[in-house]
């Protein structure tokens, strides 16, 4: 590698890392927001949040195994960035459904219990679930950043449904 090309990733990097810091420095600025005006939608916030940066940490380790071609591209694309992290917090967003649902569990997955009080059966019910330990609280959390970090894990999981004959 030249001179010149060393330079000329040396400053895509720097680039990219100060758009990932800005988008990172929003996404916490979003989560404090949610944290104060959630509501019921606090749960449902982070683990897309949590998604969101699963995904930026995951772009930032990639980094230096992209070629200079494709490091120059992400420099020079907001899209490039902001786009696989959105993508993280829909993953992890299903992932959390599927938890819900009950197809995803066993004690390395949360386990979600529904409030005394709930009253009725509709999709409001969802607004009713809580998890009953911070410990559930924290595999919820988890599995959402390696949602967002390791994409490909919630559409194995998809996948595998697809391969099972139903019952």
């Amino acid at each position: 590698m030249t001179a010149e090309e060393y330079q000329a990733r040396q400053q895509a990097l720097h680039k990219v890392w100060q758009r990932l810091l800005a988008i990172f420095l929003w996404v916490l600025l979003l989560l404090l927001v949610l944290h104060q005006c959630g509501g019921d939608l606090r749960v449902p916030a982070y683990v897309l949040l949590a998604g969101n940066i699963g995904a930026y940490v995951g772009i930032h380790r990639s980094l230096g195994e992209l070629k200079d071609n494709e490091l120059a591209g992400l420099a020079s694309s907001w899209l490039g960035l902001i786009v696989p992290s959105f993508v993280g917090g829909i993953l992890a967003f299903v992932l959390y459904y599927l938890f819900i649902s009950g197809i995803v569990s066993g004690q390395l997955f949360p386990l979600f219990a529904m409030d005394e009080n709930a009253k009725e059966k509709s999709v409001d019910m969802l607004k009713e679930l809580h998890l009953p330990w911070p410990s559930e609280y924290a595999k919820l959390f988890f599995w959402s950043f390696v949602a967002g970090f390791n994409q490909k894990y919630v559409v194995d999981i998809i996948s595998s449904f697809k391969a099972k004959p139903p019952p």
